[in-house]
């Protein structure tokens, strides 16, 4: 790894090939390609703004952006990929495409570069400064595929504007980044990528773009944990063949794969989950969940966890459990805390699963029992080391995912879905949240009269007498607690 650094006289300059523990600390640049980068070949050349040729004055800008904020931040080392890499040496270029994800991963800090946000606020996050976030959505850097290991590998990822202003980290606009990706906030928020599924991690790349064809598969080997040899004159099609073949065969030998999904399905079959997760267009309810979480004191609900009531319910066959309470009385808090419990207890057991949804007055997309449905089918098939039939052939007479599908339709194809697994714990917060409360409440009896013994269901609410009357029905009164 060739580092750069400035020297006394304000010259750049860069260090010897670097390996090992003889890698200082460092910084990184994130950035898009333009017409006017700056190459290896370049800075050998020119060393100081002065003497830059307007041809490659832009991307000047962006090395010296690099090495001023990283001085700021006290490191004297950075890495931009335009001109510490010599792409005339191909041996070099094989070496630092396979390395690219460890290296982002271990700088100390990562400064995104957006050319296309304009700031023009010395205040970035001052409400007035609101007017750059419609242009941050639309950023050319969520598009790239090289850009997608550069977000998730960094545990400190900083973003700015064209004019140098900071506009934030990747924690603080954590909620943005994943409305704009889908990438899952706990994948922003540090947890590790193998932790995911195959299917979830090709997911991310859907959509973006490369330049060489090829790098439709290049930049996801950091993101799978792949060496792979470079061919760039092989095709897009034939580099995804040997990545998937190379994901499989190391999944065949390595005990510890991600437990979501043990399986790296074909291209063809990921494409396809790409295509059922973005027909059901499921809302997401980890960043409830987080929210809750972020607002849970210590050992909050070990009371509920530790009872016998609660480890009876999670062995007990077609069991269910109601928890009510008057409002402000910690309910979401204690379900955020049921969660985690749960999917803990299903992280080592692929036949095991965890599916949860928040209702919320304050989120549309948090109000309907029918993107409930949609949200835990979602959860369901995403640890499914196949897509369920039923799935699939629910998408294809929905004209191949042009039209919505009912909800008898879902109710029965995540009937057949949780029918997989061993045990499936759903958890539903706030059924009084719910806008539509009556077919919420004919779509829970529903899932009662299934009857499945592997199912067990808790949820939350007010003592509403509506939900009370309805939930009588097929709830035992020993199980419902009173917070």
């Amino acid at each position: 790894m060739r580092l750069l650094y400035t020297t006394g006289e304000g010259r750049l300059e860069w260090t010897d090939d670097l390996i090992g523990d003889k890698i200082p600390s460092y910084a990184i640049l994130s950035h898009t390609w333009g017409g006017q980068e700056a190459t290896f070949k370049d800075l050998r050349h020119y060393s100081s703004m002065e003497e830059v040729d307007a041809k490659v004055k832009e991307g000047y800008q962006k090395i010296f952006f690099c090495a001023q904020q990283a001085k700021r931040n006290g490191l004297d080392y950075f890495w931009v990929d335009t001109c510490c890499i010599d792409k005339t040496n191909s041996q070099e270029l094989q070496e630092a495409i396979n390395s690219m994800f460890r290296w982002y991963q271990n700088a100390k800090k990562c400064y995104v570069y957006l050319p296309d946000v304009e700031c023009n606020t010395p205040d970035a996050d001052s409400e007035s400064s609101r007017r750059w976030k419609p242009a941050f959505r639309k950023s050319k850097w969520f598009t790239r595929g090289w850009t997608l290991q550069e977000l998730l590998a960094p545990a400190s990822v900083a973003f700015y504007s064209k004019e140098g202003d900071l506009l934030g980290d990747k924690q603080s606009l954590r909620d943005t980044i994943h409305e704009i990706t889908g990438i899952p906030i706990e994948a922003l928020s540090g947890k590790e990528v193998s932790n995911f599924s195959v299917a979830e991690r090709f997911s991310w790349a859907h959509n973006r773009q490369t330049t060489r064809p090829e790098d439709g598969a290049y930049c996801l080997l950091g993101i799978f944990g792949i060496h792979l040899p470079l061919i760039y004159s092989e095709g897009k099609e034939n580099a995804l063949k040997r990545l998937e073949k190379v994901i499989r065969e190391s999944f065949d030998q390595v005990a510890s794969i991600p437990v979501d999904n043990t399986d790296a399905r074909s291209r063809n079959q990921e494409e396809r989950l790409g295509k059922i997760f973005s027909w059901l267009s499921a809302p997401d309810p980890s960043t409830n969940y987080h929210k809750a979480h972020k607002q849970r004191q210590a050992k909050t609900g070990l009371w509920l966890l530790e009872s016998t009531k609660f480890t009876d319910w999670k062995k007990r066959a077609a069991s269910r459990l109601w928890l009510y309470g008057i409002p402000g009385c910690g309910k979401t808090i204690l379900s955020s805390t049921v969660v985690e419990n749960l999917l803990q207890y299903c992280h080592d057991d692929t036949n095991m699963v965890t599916a949860y949804f928040y209702f919320n007055f304050n989120d549309a997309q948090k109000q309907d029992p029918k993107l409930m449905l949609r949200s835990l089918l979602c959860q369901l098939v995403q640890r499914s080391v196949v897509i369920p039939k039923g799935v699939d052939a629910l998408f294809l007479s929905c004209e191949n995912g042009q039209r919505k599908p009912l909800s008898h339709a879902l109710l029965q194809v995540t009937k057949e879905a949780a029918q997989e697994f061993t045990h499936v714990y759903v958890v539903l917060d706030a059924l009084d949240e719910c806008a539509q409360r009556s077919e919420l409440m004919d779509m829970l009896e529903a899932v009662a009269e299934w009857q499945l013994n592997n199912l067990h269901l808790l949820m939350t609410s007010r003592k509403e007498r509506d939900i009370e009357r309805s939930l009588e029905e097929y709830i035992r009164e020993e199980d419902a607690v009173c917070l």
